[in-house]
């Protein structure tokens, strides 16, 4: 993380979702205070004492998985930055540090091969949330309504072609636009979470009688595909799928 980490954690974010909030502005602005001062427990206390008040927002997550990073937390980084990740898909930095913190876990998983269609479609889901996704949806649906309306009441030919050619062209958009939101909200809907043991078998089975399939490590991110009592069933970047217990894993929110 070298020079990224060494940067000042406020230049990156503003504290809009902690404004108002003097209490949690005066424990982020102290927690920031201890990380420079490379006090990171310190730091971590402080970040916490938000959390407990159910505030956050992109910053304090932010913050708080680079704090978790300087003192070696494997999991708890990976986790944080995930969570930060989820307010802000589109935010480099965080994109960046968690990098370097997914590669303090000792699992060398290669992910699935995807084609540039493929990539191109997460990349463009990554770019706005699912509100602003519905937001560009329905503000291109109304504006290639106006188009259509100013098309019927205009009489010149020309401008009639312009008009109907706009309208259909942002109707096209807003078709888009709507798949798109429809994708983020499936996207969102993936329940995740993170190794948090040290070392964690993984069964074919809900059960310590079935065959151990292989094993995950500390920091290792999941998806988790189904529910069975004290037990997961995960799939991992590569596809491999088993159980594991539930203890083993914290989702995130």
């Amino acid at each position: 993380m070298k020079n990224i980490l060494a940067c000042t954690l406020l230049s990156f974010f503003s504290l809009t979702s902690l404004a108002g909030q003097d209490d949690s502005a005066e424990l982020f602005s102290n927690g920031n205070a201890a990380y420079n001062g490379g006090n990171y427990a310190l730091a971590i206390e402080k970040y916490e004492a938000i959390l407990v008040q159910d505030l956050h927002s992109p910053a304090l997550y932010f913050n708080l998985a680079n704090a978790h990073y300087r003192l070696g937390n494997v999991a708890e980084s990976v986790y944080y930055f995930e969570q930060a990740k989820r307010l802000a898909p589109s935010d480099q930095a965080i994109k960046n540090n968690s990098r370097f913190a997914r590669n303090m876990t000792r699992d060398d998983i290669e992910e699935l091969p995807t084609t540039q269609v493929a990539q191109l479609q997460q990349n463009m889901l990554a770019t706005f949330s699912l509100q602003s996704w519905s937001t560009i949806s329905l503000t291109l649906i109304w504006l290639s309504i106006v188009l259509l309306v100013v098309y019927r009441l205009n009489n010149r030919m020309f401008y009639k072609r312009v008009f109907f050619s706009s309208a259909m062209l942002l109707l096209i958009c807003s078709l888009s636009a709507l798949v798109f939101t429809q994708q983020k909200h499936e996207q969102l809907q993936v329940v995740k979470g993170v190794v948090y043991a040290e070392e964690v078998a993984v069964w074919g089975e809900p059960n310590q009688r079935s065959d151990e399939l292989f094993h995950l490590n500390e920091g290792t991110t999941v998806e988790v595909i189904d529910d069975l009592s004290d037990w997961l069933k995960v799939k991992i970047a590569n596809g491999s799928e088993g159980w594991i217990q539930k203890e083993s894993l914290r989702l995130l929110d």
